[in-house]
Parts: C-alpha cells; structure tokens; sequence
C-alpha cells in the first residue's frame, strides 16, 4: 500500500519581490485592435406545454377587462354596456380556443435502420 502512495506536496516558493517599473505603461490598445471574445449562444429554453383551461374567473376577468377597455374607446357613454360585454366574451373566446398548439417536438433519426452509403 505504502508504494501506490504520493509523496507529500512540497510548499510552493516565495516568488521574487518585482522591481520598480522604469518606463511608464503603454497606452491601452484602441478598440478596434482588441480582439472580442464571444460567450457561447445560449440555449433557448423550451417551450412550455400547451396551458391549461382557463378557470371561470380567470376567463370572467380577461372579459371584464375587454369590456373595460371597449367602453373606454367609445368614451364610456352609456347605454351599450351590454354589447360591450358580449362583444368582449366573443374576443376572449376567441382568442383562448384559437391558442396555437406546440409544434411536435423533433426525434433523432435512428442510425441503425439507415443503410449504409455506397
């Protein structure tokens, strides 16, 4: 056992005390001359799954808050809050059952039904 064993680090040295700089420093290189250095692109993050049914009030808030802002349109003058309304749940409807579906995820293909090239 003694054999597989490695010996003990030895302490680094002192490095030796620097000298004082005779000639001033050179001028930093213009921007142009630095070479950029690039991060890798990072990954997208994946796509969250299709969200699920909106409850009854999350969908009656989204609604009053069309209406809200169709009333604001027309200056709030009274007397058609109900088409606002219905003309705002007709919008919600909309756009919540026409939410696009996630695009099928892509699979590798498979290496060992392919043939080989000639």
């Amino acid at each position: 056992m003694e054999a597989t064993r490695k010996p003990p680090a030895k302490p680094a040295a002192k490095a030796p005390a620097k000298a004082p700089a005779k000639a001033p420093a050179k001028p930093a290189p213009k921007a142009s001359a630095v070479a950029v250095t690039r991060r890798p692109a990072a990954k997208k993050p994946a796509r969250a799954a299709a969200p699920a049914a909106l409850s009854p009030a999350e969908r009656e808030e989204l609604v009053r808050l069309a209406a809200y802002f169709r009333a604001e349109q027309r200056g709030f003058t009274p007397g058609r809050e109900w088409e606002d309304w219905l003309v705002a749940e007709a919008e919600v409807s909309a756009r919540v059952d026409a939410a696009p579906e996630p695009a099928p995820r892509k699979t590798p293909a498979r290496k060992a039904g392919k043939a080989p090239k000639a």
